[in-house]
C-alpha cells in the first residue's frame, strides 16, 4: 500500500469536489489504511462489487463533498467454458493465473468468485471476476482460454442471486466472547493456536486488524481470519447453568 498515493488522492477528492479512487487492495491493506483513514479528514468507502468482498478500492468523496453521485468504476466479468463437454474443472489460481497471463497486475482485479454449480454434463462452472473498469474491454476481448479450456467472457451486471454470500448458522458454546475463545471453537483449533493467529496479525473484525487476543466481539461484527475463513457474530443467547455462554454466529462457506 502506497501510503504517500492515497493521502494524495484523499487530498485531490478534498480540494477539487470530485471523486477519486485507488486501485484495488486486498485485505491486509484495507486494514492499515482504516487505521489511518479517519486522521485524513475526508469521507470515504469501500467498494468491491459485492457486500462480501474482500478486495476492494477506496473511495474518496460522497454526495455531500462532491455534489453528485457517481457508479464505482468497477466492472463484473462472467468467465466461462465455451463448451461443458470436455471443459476442466477451474481453480481460483486457475483463473487468477490466466489474468494476470494477460499483463494485468493484482491492483486491477477484485474477487473472483466461483460458481461451483456449472453444468450437470461438466465439472466446469462460471467465475465471476470484478476488475478496474478501464480494464474490462480489453480482457473481454483478449481471454480466450484459460488452461486447456476455451473460455467466453462477458460484462454482467452483479452475481447471480445468492452466489458469494452462503452462510450456515450454527449455535455454539464458549467460555467468554473473548476473540480468542470464539475463534478456537468457530475453527476447532485449541485457544493457544487462535491466540497466536491473532498475535501474527491474521485476524481481521469489520476490516481491521487485531492483534490483542483478550478482545470482545459484539454481535454483528464480522470476523475473518487468514487462512481459514469467516463468519459473523450474531448474536448471545444468555448462558448455561454452568454460566459458559451460548452465541450463534453464521459461518461464511
Amino acid at each position: 500500500m502506497d501510503k504517500n498515493r492515497i493521502t494524495e488522492l484523499a487530498q485531490r477528492a478534498l480540494k477539487s469536489g470530485r471523486y477519486m479512487y485507488t486501485d484495488f487492495m486486498g485485505q491486509g491493506d484495507l486494514a492499515s489504511f482504516l487505521d489511518y483513514a479517519d486522521k485524513l479528514g475526508v469521507p470515504y468507502s469501500i467498494f468491491g462489487g459485492y457486500p462480501e468482498a474482500e478486495r476492494g478500492i477506496v473511495i474518496f468523496g460522497d454526495e455531500e463533498l462532491c455534489g453528485y453521485a457517481e457508479i464505482p468504476p468497477v466492472k463484473a466479468l462472467m468467465i466461462k467454458a465455451r463448451g461443458t463437454k470436455f471443459a476442466e474443472a477451474l481453480t481460483h489460481r486457475d483463473y487468477l493465473g490466466a489474468l494476470m497471463n494477460l499483463g494485468i497486475t493484482r491492483e486491477m482485479l477484485g474477487d473472483i468468485v466461483i460458481d461451483q454449480g456449472g453444468d450437470k454434463a461438466s465439472k466446469a462452472g462460471a467465475a465471476y471476476v470484478f476488475v478496474a473498469e478501464h480494464m474490462a474491454d480489453y480482457i473481454v476481448d483478449s481471454l480466450m482460454n484459460i488452461k486447456h479450456t476455451a473460455v467466453d467472457v462477458s460484462v454482467v451486471e452483479e452475481l447471480p442471486e445468492g452466489l458469494g454470500a452462503t452462510k450456515e448458522e450454527k449455535q455454539l458454546v464458549v467460555s467468554s466472547n473473548r476473540l480468542d475463545a470464539i475463534i478456537a471453537r468457530v475453527f476447532g483449533m485449541s485457544r493457544e493456536a487462535a491466540a497466536e493467529l491473532i498475535s501474527d496479525g491474521r485476524i481481521f473484525i469489520n476490516g481491521r486488524t487485531v492483534t490483542k487476543k483478550e478482545k470482545s466481539i459484539s454481535e454483528g461484527d464480522r470476523v475473518s481470519v487468514r487462512g481459514f475463513g469467516k463468519f459473523v457474530f450474531s448474536l448471545e443467547n444468555g448462558k448455561t447453568k454452568k454460566d459458559r455462554l451460548m452465541i450463534t454466529v453464521e459461518i461464511y462457506r
